[in-house]
């Protein structure tokens, strides 16, 4: 059941479009069925009504007919009056006896038996004979068998040979109408009508139908759905890139209501979101900047102190603050300034970034694999990787740089020779203005920027950044990016 319940999910259309139109399709074809079935029992119950009419009005005069014909040529007239369906035979014994009432079977329902009955009295009437026992009706089912309840008291039955008189099998698979009418003391015409074969459920002319109705019906829930599923899907794809931190221009509010409403509710929350980033950004950028001029007057007077050791410490401590006023400064700018995404070719920028700190006298390993191209901002990668790399060359010692294609999702992976870092501390190392004092020395400098920038820029283009301690020793760094158009 599990491995079924498995080979359907893989079956069962995952989008909206598709879903749809199979659910249309299902319903079409149960709709068919049930309408075939319908004019099935319908067909059925019409054709027996035909046959009686056709008995009623045929048989009788062919019994009249048979009564004024010589004994002799009886035989004769019998073989031309049976064709395909309707068969005559005359015999000394009826080919349908019983004592009971004229035309019941027990097998039959009360329409039917009510049908039977009419029948015989028709015919009887119109022979003006009296038609008690004159006149036989069995209806044979081709589900019957031999020891079938109608052979009990009180029931109409068949004679053991009156199938195959009549020219069917013994196990008839249609139904058919015996009738055994009296010609004298020592004869009985036999007459019986095999019942058209039951209507085909499905038809091919039912499948041509099915197919004409389904195509017509999915051209026009396809076209209806486009409608919908357009404006869905480039609402879809706007969320993720906004979601990445690229600009995008207002969706044009197209579809239904329900849809118009909800592109019109992404395109004021952009807006918002857009508004709140920029004047946050521009607080940062302007708070900097107003730091920058009270950090250089409290420079100028802690150099004029007396006290060299106190006057080292303050403009060491005032230095930092410069760092750190100067390093947020940057940062502001750089995510003032709107960089578009464009392809880039990752492989060359990891080699650049190799390159840039093996200039400046870094050990970084970089195997240049073939050229893979990713949408991005290329301005704002490169800072990431550079902040990740000089940081794993600065405090490991040196650093390998690999890039791998993960089927469209690209995958830089950075490894160093470092000490590492404690498990508790690793997603603390990611917070602004951490530096951990255990795997970092006085000497190396830094602010605890780096890797927050770094990670804020790969998350806003759909990535992150884990770290992992290696088993012999140093500290792996794995960007992963989403699939481009992901």
């Amino acid at each position: 059941m599990t491995g079924l319940k498995a080979f359907l999910s893989r079956l069962w259309p995952k989008g909206l479009m598709g879903q749809t139109v199979l659910l249309v399709l299902i319903a079409l074809f149960s709709a068919q069925i049930i309408s075939a079935l319908i004019i099935r029992s319908e067909a059925r119950d019409f054709y027996r009504g035909a046959e009686v009419r056709f008995l009623a009005d045929r048989v009788a005069p062919l019994a009249a007919l048979m009564k004024d014909t010589q004994p002799e040529f009886r035989e004769k007239l019998a073989d031309a009056l049976t064709n395909r369906r309707f068969k005559v035979w005359l015999s000394d014994d009826a080919a349908v006896s019983g004592n009971g009432p004229i035309g019941a079977t027990e097998q039959d329902d009360d329409d039917e038996r009510v049908r039977m009955r009419d029948l015989a009295a028709r015919i009887a009437s119109e022979m003006g004979e009296h038609h008690d026992q004159q006149v036989r009706v069995y209806r044979h089912r081709h589900d019957d068998d031999d020891d079938h309840g109608d052979r009990r008291h009180g029931y109409m039955r068949l004679a053991p040979d009156a199938l195959e008189r009549a020219g069917l099998p013994k196990h008839a698979r249609f139904d058919a109408t015996v009738m055994s009418i009296r010609m004298g003391e020592s004869q009985w015409m036999n007459a019986a009508l095999s019942a058209r074969p039951p209507r085909q459920l499905i038809r091919t002319d039912t499948w041509i139908t099915f197919l004409v109705t389904a195509a017509a019906i999915s051209i026009i829930v396809v076209i209806a759905l486009r409608r919908i599923t357009r404006p869905m899907d480039a609402l879809s794809k706007a969320a993720g890139k906004l979601g990445r931190g690229e600009e995008i221009e207002p969706l044009r509010e197209e579809g239904p209501a329900d849809v118009r409403e909800t592109i019109r509710a992404f395109n004021e929350m952009q807006d918002r979101l857009r508004t709140f980033v920029t004047e946050r950004t521009k607080m940062l950028a302007a708070i900097s900047h107003d730091l920058r001029t009270p950090i250089t007057s409290l420079r100028l007077r802690a150099e004029m102190l007396d006290d060299a050791e106190a006057r080292e410490k303050m403009i060491q401590t005032l230095a930092d603050m410069q760092d750190m006023v100067e390093a947020t400064l940057a940062f502001a700018r750089e995510e003032a300034a709107a960089e578009p995404t464009r392809p880039t070719d990752l492989s060359a920028l990891v080699g650049a970034v190799a390159d840039d700190l093996n200039d400046l006298g870094h050990a970084v390993e970089y195997d240049a694999p073939s050229p893979l191209v990713y949408p991005c901002r290329p301005l704002a990668m490169r800072r990431a990787i550079m902040n990740l790399a000089l940081n794993a060359a600065t405090y490991g010692g040196s650093a390998r740089l690999r890039l791998m294609d993960n089927g469209g999702a690209p995958e830089i992976v950075i490894e160093d020779n470092g000490p590492g870092i404690p498990v508790d501390q690793i997603e603390r190392i990611f917070e602004p203005f951490v530096r951990l004092d255990t795997s970092r020395s006085q000497d190396t400098g830094g602010i605890g920027l780096g890797m927050s920038i770094a990670r804020d820029i790969v998350r806003r283009h759909g990535g992150d950044v884990e770290l992992e301690n290696m088993k012999n020793g140093g500290l792996r760094v794995t960007v992963t990016l989403p699939a481009a158009g992901v």
